[in-house]
């Protein structure tokens, strides 16, 4: 189990406390590692330790944040299921696609990465969720477009895989999302706050991020949200719009079996619980988010 969260708008110093409260309450989800990665103008700009989310953010891998303007932004908290724990296996990776950049998250378990990269001729990664970006990139510096890429390694995967991707195409300053029904996807309309459009894992671990704020990021019942639907693919593009557009509910194959997945652990998580009952404390009396109609 991972956790995943990720912004598309103008930057400000509320996105940055807002990303940094994001690294901290989503480190419910793992403690291995913590990642974010930042597209500005002209550049990306990435750090991902072998740290809690806590303490990345409090030895200062997020301070760039504030020293930067940007448009895109993916975070991640990983709990590592394969590959050591190590900054090199933390998220978000980055794949070269033509001349730059492309970075992924994912949160779930793909497995199979051998035959992955048999298939689509690149090399094996510790790390399973790594192969997927990697066969991204594969496919689209030969030519096939981000979409049909996307649609073509989940087709592959579908049948064993569990997921929930963000693919940053830095070319075209669009953030594409997607998951299978074991993993959740929260996606959030802060607009109305003038602070862009938000991904993460739960709408619940984005209430608690902002409530830690003490309301300085606004009202968040202004912001509305809405979950993502199984294997259906969205665009979100850095264009002073930032609408959401669903662009096609993507192929995949039949589950070849009924999986167990991860959830909780008492022994890693000895805080969730406490952080769970704060955030039903708080949509109590806040009301947390309205959901889009």
């Amino acid at each position: 189990m991972c956790g995943i969260f990720g912004f598309t708008g103008r930057s400000s110093w509320k996105t940055s406390v807002l990303l940094q409260s994001l690294c901290i309450e989503d480190e419910v989800r793992g403690k291995h590692s913590t990642g974010i990665v930042i597209q500005s103008d002209n550049e990306c700009l990435i750090q991902k330790k072998a740290l809690r989310g806590k303490d990345f953010v409090s030895k200062g891998y997020t301070d760039f944040l504030f020293k930067k303007r940007y448009g895109l932004a993916l975070g991640h908290n990983r709990y590592a299921t394969t590959g050591a724990v190590n900054d090199r296996n933390a998220h978000p990776f980055g794949t070269r696609v033509a001349n730059g950049w492309n970075f992924g998250v994912h949160n779930g378990i793909v497995g199979g990465k051998e035959k992955i990269a048999e298939s689509y001729g690149i090399p094996e990664p510790e790390v399973d969720s790594e192969i997927v970006f990697r066969a991204i990139a594969k496919m689209q510096n030969s030519g096939m477009d981000v979409v049909d890429a996307i649609e073509n390694i989940t087709e592959f995967i579908s049948a064993d895989a569990d997921f929930a991707f963000a693919y940053l195409d830095t070319k075209e300053r669009t953030t594409y999302l997607w998951r299978s029904p074991e993993r959740p996807l929260a996606i959030l309309d802060a607009r109305r706050l003038g602070l862009g459009r938000w991904f993460c894992s739960t709408k619940d671990i984005f209430a608690t991020a902002w409530s830690n704020l003490r309301g300085s990021p606004g009202d968040i019942r202004k912001v509305t949200y809405f979950e993502a639907i199984p294997y259906r693919l969205y665009k979100v593009i850095f264009d002073d719009v930032y609408e959401v557009e669903p662009i096609r509910d993507l192929r995949r194959k039949s589950r070849r079996e009924e999986k167990k997945f991860f959830d909780f652990r008492e022994d890693d998580y000895r805080d969730s619980r406490e952080s769970e009952i704060y955030t039903r404390k708080w949509r109590w009396k806040s009301g947390l988010l309205f959901p889009e109609d």
